[in-house]
Parts: structure tokens; sequence; C-alpha cells
């Protein structure tokens, strides 16, 4: 069970089994130094993945047993364990499933949680949106329409009209707010979202692409 549990826990990680396979070992009696050599691992990163593995059960694998310690979240990824494949499919984002069980942690329970997305509705739409689809998962319906997969407006003007360019602006406007959207709740920084599309702007401008760039710098 503890094993399962950690395998829920760490979920979208690609290097979930090898982490589930030191700490299967490390229970076996296996010490940190046999366990980086098999796996090419500093020591030091062994004993991070078993203590982290220890806080998130509540103990048992370093320390004594304390259910009370393992954090809720932790229980959450083991009664929803499908979030992750559902935001790979649903092209949501590897950080989104991370964001969705933090504020389920916080709400206490998807209840709590979608009632607060209720009353919040411009507030992380790609959470927002895995958030309907595991209530649709769990419960058949969804509880607000799908998140709008953002289109782009034909122009409706002749090229040389003079509210050609605000026309273009304001028919971007949809999908570059759901990408800034999407790379936010990614991890990335506002300074950091801004600066790269301005570099990809000014590259399209000049025929280049941001590699080109990058290399002639």
């Amino acid at each position: 069970m503890m094993l399962e549990k950690l395998r829920a826990c760490w979920g979208f990680s690609p290097t979930v089994d090898r982490n589930v396979a030191l700490v299967e070992s490390f229970l076996e009696g296996r010490r940190f130094a046999a366990l980086a050599q098999e796996h090419g691992l500093s020591t030091s990163r062994v004993r991070q993945i078993i203590e982290k593995a220890d806080r998130l059960v509540g103990g048992g694998i370093l320390t004594r047993v304390e259910p009370s310690r393992a954090a809720r979240r932790s229980d959450f990824m083991v009664d929803y364990p499908y979030v992750w494949d559902m935001a790979q499919l649903h092209r949501l984002g590897s950080v989104t499933p991370h964001h969705f069980f933090s504020e389920l942690e916080r709400a206490g329970s998807l209840e709590r949680l979608v009632e607060k997305m209720k009353r919040l509705p411009a507030r992380a739409p790609t959470t927002r949106e895995l958030a309907r689809l595991v209530w649709q998962r769990e419960r058949g319906e969804s509880p607000w329409p799908a998140m709008k997969r953002s289109g782009i407006v034909e122009p409706s003007s002749p090229a040389d009209h003079a509210d050609r360019g605000l026309q273009c602006k304001l028919a971007l406007e949809p999908a570059f707010l759901e990408l800034v959207g999407r790379a936010a709740d990614s991890g990335w920084s506002e300074d950091e979202i801004a600066y790269s599309l301005i570099e990809l702007a000014s590259a399209r401008l000049k025929g280049e692409t941001p590699l080109d760039r990058d290399g002639a710098s």
C-alpha cells in the first residue's frame, strides 16, 4: 500500500519507477551508497528521494509511522490517480496537476474546490478546466462549460484599411491570453513569458527562428 501511494503521489514524474524502486530497495535493507551506485546517483540525492517519500506517506520509511504527518495532498493523489493522464490527454500542461492537488488540499474536498472555482471563474484557467474534468468523471456531469479553445477571427476589412492592425490585435487577444495563462500555470514568470514573446515576434519579423538569434549571439 505504501509503494502504491508513492506511485500515485509521484504520478507524472518520468522518474517515478526509479524512485519507487529506490524506496522498495531501501525498505529491504539496502544502504544509500549501494543504491546510489546502482542507479547512477549521488548518495545525497538518494537520501533526498527517500526523505521525500517518508514525508509523503507520513513516516514508516526513515521515521516512525505517523499518518497525521502525511500531507493531505497525497491522499487526494491516491483518490484521483488518473489526473496526471487526464491533464496530458487534454494538453493542460505537466504542472497543472500539481496546482490542482494544491488547490484541492486547501479546499479539503472536490466539492469545495468546484464551489471555489465557480466563484472565481477567471482564476487559473487550466487548473479550473482540470477540476471540471475530474468532477465530470466523478459525477457524470459538468459544473460549468468547457474551457474555450480560442479561435482566430478572420479579418473583415481589406489589407489597406486603417483599422486592420487594431482588428488583428482584437482577434489575437483571446489566444494570446490563453497562451500566457497556460505558460504561467506551467511555472513561467510574467517577465520570462513577456520577454520570450517579444523575442519570438522580433525573430518572426526578421524572418529568423529563435535558434538563429541565439546562435548569432
